[in-house]
């Protein structure tokens, strides 16, 4: 595969997060919902012979007492999928999905948000559970066809991370459009070698990358004739420190127990610290209700047992 353009990157704002309850619940949700739904961790509530019932205190007496250690690299991989669906379907995120649409739009010579107004990103990939009921989520696929050829769905769900879903409620149409996620080595999305094993309809990547200015920024490549956009966190951004504070808090509480004294953050991140010590012994059904609870309720619009699902209108999502 031949690389044959690369745009120079354009940083964008996050902006400021005004509601900090829903952001760390966003934060503790992703994490205990990707241990949940991921099928590739080594140590997995999903081998618990009670599962799907199954609690933290359940994962903590049946794995060894540092079973997290074990696991906290690939979560810092693999749950920023996670968190992303969830992140990117709040008022927060909005204005950052609208610009990838409207990079994507400039690539492809398209208008895709005229008649598509709403969205709602979800998790795909056969490596997790909750992209189980995605196909049925979209009718179509952007772009329809590369180079003549057609998307294979079924291959295209399963070997992708993140799905984007643009809704014309209108007509009913609903467009899918796939991505990857890397959440520790975002510079892969760099090397044409990591996108020769990949699906060429997988249009977007989102990354994690090092650097100390805590940027987010934006750049467009194309690979054998293949335009593609990606966003990249720098690892200084405090989006992907809270993350990993997140973890790392999680873990203790693994290894020392509900009882444990851990250094407070804020009063917003300890209020979730003592949900996960008071619900130890709880059902995750009812933890992750609970969590999923203060998640920008007034942008919900429903709920399944898998995923929250989110539906953010194009138009009232914020511009920066």
């Amino acid at each position: 595969m031949e690389s044959r353009k690369k745009s120079l990157a354009e940083p964008i704002h996050l902006g400021v997060i005004a509601n900090q309850r829903s952001y760390w619940a966003t934060h503790f949700y992703s994490t205990l919902q990707c241990l949940e739904s991921h099928k590739n961790l080594m140590h997995s509530p999903r081998t618990l012979p009670s599962f799907p019932d199954w609690s933290l205190s359940h994962m903590r007496g049946q794995f060894p007492i540092n079973f997290f250690d074990s696991i906290e690299h690939y979560i810092k991989n693999w749950g920023v999928q996670y968190f992303l669906a969830n992140f990117f379907n709040q008022k927060v995120g909005g204005h950052i999905v609208l610009e990838l649409v409207s990079r994507l739009e400039k690539l492809y010579n398209t208008n895709l948000s005229r008649d598509l107004n709403k969205f709602s990103c979800h998790v795909s990939g056969q490596d997790s559970e909750v992209s189980a009921a995605l196909r049925g989520q979209f009718s179509k696929i952007f772009p329809d066809q590369l180079n003549g050829v057609r998307p294979d769905v079924r291959t295209l769900i399963n070997y992708s991370d993140l799905c984007l879903i643009l809704t014309d409620e209108r007509c009913g149409i609903n467009v899918g459009i796939f991505g990857e996620v890397e959440g520790i080595y975002g510079n892969k999305f760099r090397n044409e070698r990591y996108w020769d094993k990949k699906q060429d309809f997988c249009v977007f990547g989102i990354g994690v990358v090092d650097g100390s200015n805590g940027s987010v920024h934006f750049q467009e490549l194309v690979f054998d004739g293949i335009s593609k956009v990606i966003l990249l966190f720098e690892r200084s951004n405090y989006v992907v420190k809270d993350f990993h504070l997140t973890l790392n808090n999680i873990k203790q509480l693994f290894l020392y127990g509900p009882t444990a004294q851990l250094n407070p953050v804020d009063e917003e991140f300890d209020f979730f610290i003592d949900m996960l010590k008071r619900s130890w012994s709880d059902p995750i059904t009812i933890l992750m209700r609970e969590l999923s609870s203060f998640i920008d309720i007034e942008d919900l619009v429903g709920r399944n047992d898998n995923e929250i699902e989110i539906i953010t209108s194009l138009q009232s999502a914020p511009k920066g």
